[in-house]
């Protein structure tokens, strides 16, 4: 018994990792099917773990099930981005100003300078790259503030924040004229530990972020 489960757990944990990140950089699209029998013989397992994982997902609200007819990836509506942005625009701020002493600054213009790096917009890598990159930076962030439950809950909001970022399809002319030049403003900003010059310009990126995301999916 105690073997079983040892062996299920981590099939599990596979199973869940694997849709999970297919869902959340959009490999997997909203109002995609979804099929336990497909995913398990894609990994080579049994359909056991692969329910597990697809229940815990549907808690999670990435996938939707109707009963006796089959599952889907759950849409993103306008309600789940507003409300997104609305517990980012309440927390990094104010979390921002509380962690910058806490900030290595060789780490922050090692993160410039990873910005720099990287050409939008080149190929499918490169985008991901960004947005990795981008989640990275605000995980950052957090963490400086060391709070570990307030870590766990906005790793969840950055999760939902991943799929947006994706699905808002930035061009190579948005990333240049104002995403990278927003976070370059905020790292020289937490560089200062200037409080006032930190959430200003944490926010105006949340609330331009929030804008783009809405225009451009809906």
């Amino acid at each position: 018994m105690n073997k079983s489960n040892a062996v299920q757990l981590p099939l599990k944990d596979k199973a869940y990792n694997l849709i999970k990140e297919q869902i959340i950089k959009c490999q997997l699209m909203p109002g995609s099917d979804l099929s336990e029998a497909q995913i398990a013989m894609e990994l080579g397992i049994s359909r056991t773990p692969v329910r597990e994982a697809v229940l815990q997902l549907n808690r999670e609200g990435f996938i939707t099930i109707y009963p006796r007819k089959g599952m889907i990836v759950s849409s993103i509506s306008v309600k789940d981005i507003q409300e997104v942005f609305q517990i980012r625009e309440m927390i990094e701020p104010h979390m921002a100003k509380t962690a910058c002493k806490n900030m290595s600054k060789e780490y922050l213009l090692g993160l410039k300078e990873k910005f720099k790096a990287i050409k939008f917009g080149l190929d499918s890598a490169s985008d991901m790259a960004y947005f990795d990159l981008d989640i990275e930076f605000h995980k950052y962030i957090l963490e400086r503030g060391n709070n570990n439950h307030l870590i766990r809950f906005m790793n969840e909001i950055f999760d939902l924040d991943y799929r947006i970022r994706v699905m808002s399809t930035l061009d190579r002319d948005d990333v240049e004229k104002r995403s990278s030049p927003e976070h370059f403003d905020i790292i020289d900003a937490l560089i200062s530990k200037d409080e006032k010059r930190i959430e200003d310009t944490i926010r105006r990126h949340l609330i331009n972020s929030r804008e783009v995301a809405l225009m451009r999916i809906y």
